[in-house]
This record gives structure tokens, sequence and C-alpha cells, in this order.
């Protein structure tokens, strides 16, 4: 008998490979798992814990109340006040298109119009506002009537998404006085959101938008309050860990007087609209498109009054601007009504500017208070003719007399006898420039505004500067002009020679014409530098903090920015000057302010008529009363206002009767001056 045993062949070299993969691969997993587990119960414990806390935290968070802005005795400018409201969950009710999100969404919307008596495009147009938080209700009806608010919160199954309840909102007891120096209050953006300077802030928050609101956002602000509650896993209260109260925030209270402001702003309407009616030499009406004015303290700096025309109304803004007023204040036809035109328009100062180059002028040792200059009828420098405002012969005078007369040539000849200097020399002293500069042209001042701008105080190396910039362009133009044409030649030496500072830009700086920009602010305060013995302070609109209980916090001190180096008798021939051009038969203000009380309330200021081509000339007049002892400095600019004896001399003639009380009672409004374009 035979046997036969069996015996099992190799495993197959593949499948032994396939299973020691698989046996790795299980290992490497477990090991994963492992390491998995080791993490989640050792290094993220805490994390996992805090995570675990915090579902059975609830956070409820507070508004403080915002600060107050008060006039300089008192006066509330802008308040706060509880108004009933109706918000919107935007995820609830709209898609990203904007549309009802489902038929519930819809009848919701059709709802409340009815309600609210308002179309439902209008409707859904307010709760899908970009400009709001996706992540907060949004509001859709501020102020609204109590029955209304009855109807939503009895019927709330009918009004899904929808919410009632009662928001501070800011007050404005004296409507849209001082619109641009207050501001007010806009959601936050999520751009903002991410910046260091919100970062205790929410989606949904509201910030200063514009004006003081901006300006002391974080003295205004406080802090809001926090409740920290402990919940059971259905959302019960069981305890409170933690809370801290809302912290008010500050009063700011400001060198404003609202009686001079609500003057101020009269004068500087009535007066655009009525120069309106003023006919021209040329057979055309004045545009008098926009302006500004401005009073301030001529001791401290303080701003006591300040105007912008056009103006917009606050109280649009109060819980959501809607979207057609935003469109309204936007629209370039209106006039741009938000531009805050005292610290943000940039225009050239024409005459106004005169002080300054008298100063440089004396600065430059090219005259004394004594020192006799021609006034022809024109200027010519290499075959170029600057004019005078007057085309006869004025013969020899001094400065006070120059600025009295407003004389163009006296200037042009000094300005271009210290550009000359400059000239021969290897690093060139910019006087005027230098000097501009110390009656705070040129630079910001550092108002407690935003949106202020610094101007141009143009130079040799501005010159360069704008010159390298811009060149490609002039030569290109050059290229395509007509060959031989007054065109080609102009670019193609502005291609080839346009930085170069030449003598007819020193020309036409003198009388604040070429390439000076200034702002209606910059030239009030160096009239205030003027009435206050050469030293310039810095404008300021807040005097002073206050806590809740009216304790003083901080004061705002008075700044000096810089001083203007002359001596007494330079000082005071200008000041002779500027007075004379108000006060004596033949200065350029005279007819504007013919039959003042002098006697009793004396005033110096200075015209001024700014060309801005194809424009029609902007008006300007900057003046301080008592000229003896000066208390105020007002400076009124109006675009495309005409001459400054003929439009802003009479505005600011008003603002003077009003702030010294002289106005005869009968007086009327608006006496237009003569036309004087110097």
């Amino acid at each position: 008998m035979s046997f036969s045993v069996n015996v099992p062949e190799p495993l197959d070299r593949s499948t032994a490979l396939r299973l020691a993969f698989l046996a790795t691969l299980s290992i490497l997993l477990l090991g994963a798992l492992l390491a998995r587990l080791w993490f989640l119960q050792v290094l993220a414990g805490d994390r996992f814990a805090e995570l675990a806390d915090s579902n059975r935290l609830r956070t409820v968070v507070s508004q403080a109340p915002r600060g107050h802005i008060l006039a300089a005795d008192g006066s509330e400018l802008v308040t706060n006040r509880a108004a009933l409201a109706l918000t919107a969950d935007r995820q609830a009710l709209v898609d990203d298109d904007g549309r009802p999100r489902d038929e519930r969404a819809a009848r919701t919307v059709r709802r409340l119009a009815t309600l609210l008596d308002v179309d439902e495009a209008t409707l859904l147009e307010r709760i899908g506002d970009v400009r709001y938080s996706p992540f907060r209700p949004v509001p859709i009806a501020v102020d609204v009537d109590p029955e209304a608010v009855l109807t939503v919160r009895q019927n709330q199954e009918l009004f899904v998404g929808i919410s009632a309840e009662t928001i501070p909102v800011r007050d404005y007891p004296e409507g849209d006085l001082a619109a641009h120096l207050v501001g007010y209050l806009g959601q936050i953006s999520r751009e903002e959101l991410g910046e260091p300077a919100y970062a205790d802030y929410r989606g949904g928050d509201l910030v200063g938008r514009g004006g003081l609101e901006q300006a002391y956002e974080g003295e205004l602000r406080g802090r809001g309050g926090q409740e920290v509650y402990v919940v059971n896993r259905r959302g019960s209260v069981i305890d409170v860990q933690s809370r801290r109260e809302a912290r008010p925030g500050l009063d700011l209270v400001t060198w404003l007087d609202l009686d001079v402001q609500r003057a101020v702003e009269s004068a500087l309407a009535e007066g655009i609209v009525a120069s309106r009616e003023i006919v021209r030499d040329d057979g055309r009406n004045l545009p008098s498109t926009a302006g500004s004015a401005i009073v301030l303290d001529a001791r401290t700096g303080g701003v006591v009054a300040m105007a912008s025309y056009p103006s917009y109304d606050p109280t649009e803004f109060v819980g959501g601007v809607s979207t057609t007023y935003w469109s309204f204040v936007n629209d370039p036809a209106q006039g741009q009504p938000l531009n805050n035109r005292p610290i943000a328009g940039q225009y050239p100062p024409g005459s106004v500017y005169k002080i300054v180059t008298g100063a440089a002028m004396y600065e430059a040792g090219l005259i004394t208070p004594a020192t006799r200059i021609g006034c022809p009828g024109s200027y010519t420098v290499a075959d170029v003719t600057f004019r005078n405002w007057n085309p006869a012969n004025e013969g020899p005078m001094d400065l006070a007399t120059a600025l009295k007369r407003s004389c163009d040539t006296y200037f042009y000849d000094l300005a271009y006898r210290q550009w000359q200097v400059e000239q021969r020399e290897e690093t060139p002293d910019e006087v005027l420039q230098r000097v501009s500069r110390s009656f705070g042209l040129g630079g910001r001042l550092g108002i407690d505004l935003p949106g202020e701008r610094a101007g141009v105080v143009p130079g040799r190396e501005w010159r360069r500067e704008f010159w390298l910039r811009y060149r490609d362009g002039y030569c290109e133009q050059a290229e395509r002009a007509e060959p031989g044409s007054f065109e080609a030649e102009l670019l193609g030496d502005l291609c080839r020679f346009g930085g170069i500072w030449r003598g007819g830009d020193a020309i036409n700086m003198s009388i604040g014409q070429g390439d000076v920009l200034v702002t209606p602010l910059q030239m009030a305060a160096a009239y205030q530098a003027i009435a206050n013995d050469g030293v310039l302070l810095r404008p300021t609109v807040g005097r002073e903090l206050r806590d809740v209980d009216g304790t003083l916090v901080r004061t705002i001190p008075a700044e000096e920015l810089s001083r203007v180096e002359l001596t007494d008798p330079q000082l005071d021939s200008i000041r002779r000057g500027l007075e004379r051009t108000v006060m004596e038969p033949g200065g350029t203000a005279y007819g504007a302010f013919f039959g003042f009380p002098f006697d009793t309330v004396p005033v110096a200021g200075k015209t001024g008529t700014a060309e801005r081509d194809p424009r029609v000339p902007y008006a300007w007049f900057a003046a301080y009363a008592p000229a003896d002892d000066p208390r105020y400095v007002v400076a009124v600019s109006v675009e495309e206002g005409g001459g400054g004896s003929q439009t802003a001399a009479p505005i600011a003639r008003r603002i003077l009767e009003h702030l010294f009380d002289v106005g005869a009672p009968d007086a009327g409004g608006f006496v237009p001056g003569p036309e004087i374009l110097d």
C-alpha cells in the first residue's frame, strides 16, 4: 500500500506582497488613530473644554450711550433718544440677489409693505442693503408708529424674520445746523472691522462718519456693557457668570456759538443765492455755485462757526440713510453737499494771498514799510505782459497802499526781483514758499475734523516733480497737435522745459494765482496770525471733554503752530493796509462796507478775485475785527462768485454785523458790492 502527502506549495509572491502592504497600512491607520486621540485628549483638551464651555455660556452685549455734542454755552447740538424700530433678518427673508427667499418670505414682505405704507421694491431694497452686515438685523424703519410695532409683536407668525425693538438713535435738536461739523453715524464696514483701530467693534456697529462724530469716535463711543449667562441645554438661564456695566461716552463741548452758526449759514446761503441775480459785464449771471464761511476766535483759534454751502441733513442718516437720499448727496449736479468745503475745498486764493507776499518781501529784505514801488497798469517780462486789474497807472506806493488798492504790478515787480536773486544762488532760499508755510499754507493745519486738505505751495522742487509726473502726456499731446499752432508750441515747451521754475511762475504766485491752492480754513488761519501778533494757532472745534455727570475730563488747549517773523513796524504796515482796504475811500472793500459803523467796530480785511479758467472767477474776503483789538476772524469764499468785493465781502459784512450787533434794524438781506476783479 502506498501513501501520498499533500504539501502546500509556496505562496504566490504577489499575494505575499499584498498581505504585507495591508498589514503595514493597518499599523499606520492604527498609529494615526492613536495619535489623533492623543492630540484631542492631551494637546487640544483645553480648547475643546473651552468650546464645550461656550456651549453652555451666552454673552449679551449692550450698547453704551454715545456722548453728546454741545455748543460752547452747553446747548445741545447732538443728543440721544430711544426710537421704535423694525429690523429684518436678511438671511431669513432674501437671497443673494435681494429677492424673497421663499413664498413665506414673500408674504411677510407684502404684509410689511402694507403696514408701513411703502412699496415692496423699496422694502426689499432696504432689507438687502449691502452697507449693512448680513449677520446683524437690518433696520428697515425707524421712528415707527407704536400701533405698527404692536401689530408685528402680536402677530409674529405673520412677520417671520421681522423684529420690533427700541434702539438708541442720534437726535439733532437744531436740525441740520452745523451739519458738516457734526457729521453722522453709519454702519461699520467689513474692511474697517479688520483694522486695529476697530478691534473691539462688531459687524453692524455704528461709527462716526464725517465731522466731530468721526474725529472723536473713541471718546464719544464709550464702552459697551457685557453679561455672560450660564444656560442649560434647553437655553434657559441658570446663572450669571459675569457682568460689566456699560460706560457712557464722553460729552464733547465745542467752541461753537449756535446763534453765530445760524447767522453764518443764513448769510452764506442767502448771499450765494441772491448773487446769482447779478449780471456780469458780459451779460451773463454769476453762477455762484457753492461757498464757505468761517469765524475763528482770534485769540484761541477756536471755531466759533463754520458753514459749507450746499449742505445736507444729518437726520436723514438716523436709522440708516435711504438709497434715494444717499444718491442725492453724492450727485455732482447737487453740488456735492457732503463736501466740507472750508477744510476740503482747494482754490487759488487770489489777492487775499498778498499779505503773505508782503511778509515774504520784508523777510527777503527787498522793502521796508517806507519803500515805494510803482503801480503801472501792466508789467512786462521777456515779451510776456502781466496786467493789473486797474489799467491806469497809480504811481509809486508803499506796501500798505498796495494792499489797499490790491495793486498786482507792485507785487509782480517784487516777486520777479526775488526770483532773479534766487536764480543766482546755488541752493536757492525760496523765501515766498518758506513764509507761506509759516502762515500755515501747503500743509494740513491739523484741525479736529476729518478730510482736511493740504493745498499746494509751488516752488522749484514741486515744479520738477509735477513735470516728471506729467511729462510723457505733454510730449504725446504735442506730437498730436497741429504743427505750428499755439497749442503745439505750448505743449512742446512743457514737454522739454516744463520742469523749470520760471519768473512767470513767481509773478503769478505773488498774487495768489498760478499753481497756488489753499483751503478757506488756511486763509482764515493766516489772517488769524496777522491779528494775533504773528502767532499762528491750530484751529480747533472741540474745547473740552466732560463725563456724563459734567466732570471735566480733558481740556483741548490752544496750540501754537508757528510764528511769522515780522518786526512790529512790518506787521503794523500790513495791518494798516488791511484797515485802509475796508475803511478808507479807494480801498477795494470800501464800497461793500459803505455805511458800516467803523467808529464802533473798526474792520481790517482784504478782497480777492481768483481766476480759474474757464470758470467764472472765485470771490474771496478775509478780515478780522475789531481792528484795534481783534476778537474774531472771518473768511468767506464763493465759487464762481465774481469779484471778492462783489459777493464775498457783502456776505462777510452781514456776519460781522451779527457778531457785533451793529446791523441797522431795517437792514435788508444781501446787497452786492462793486465789481472789482482784483
